[in-house]
């Protein structure tokens, strides 16, 4: 007896491709259009996060309120004056300012003949017998302070460009 046993039949390989070959090219063409695919997905990422920590850095700056705290930044000498008193003695005085950390200092170099004007005009209006006393210098520095801080302004919400003006010498004659 012989028996005749049914074979299912298989589908038939696509015309001009045949055997394992065919298979391998087929999954290896696969294989480079995803990695292609990752590529472009991975390069896309980056250009995206780098545009992203550009903008956060452009407009998340750190406001700060009237009286917090500002970091202190570099130190700026105006350079050395030497003026008339208000009774005609002569006061030489060196001035360095103590920047904020937010300070814009183009800014305040396109106004340093407005803050030495300021300094002139502010040392002048003290007498040399004034100026002899510790407690007038420091009623000097703060109103310099505050003369600078009017001249340059804010930045970065309510922040001084200046925090601190420094005596680097004083000399009366």
């Amino acid at each position: 007896m012989t028996m005749s046993a049914a074979r299912p039949s298989l589908p038939a390989p696509p015309a001009g491709r045949t055997g394992p070959r065919a298979a391998a090219r087929t999954e290896g063409s696969a294989f480079k259009k995803s990695r292609k695919k990752l590529v472009v997905m991975l390069v896309a990422a980056v250009i995206v996060l780098g545009a992203g920590y550009v903008l956060k850095s452009k407009f998340l700056k750190p406001h700060y309120q009237p009286g917090e705290a500002v970091p202190v930044g570099q130190v700026l000498s105006l350079g050395t004056f030497t003026v008339n008193t208000d009774n005609g003695q002569l006061v030489q005085a060196g001035i360095d300012l103590q920047l904020t950390k937010p300070a814009n200092e183009k800014a305040v170099e396109q106004h340093e003949p407005e803050l030495k004007n300021a300094a002139i005009d502010d040392l002048s209006s003290w007498s040399s017998e004034q100026l002899l006393r510790v407690v007038t210098r420091a009623k000097l520095q703060h109103q310099l302070l505050t003369s600078f801080q009017h001249v340059l302004g804010t930045v970065d919400g309510a922040a001084q460009q200046v925090s601190a003006v420094y005596f680097t010498s004083f000399l009366l004659q």
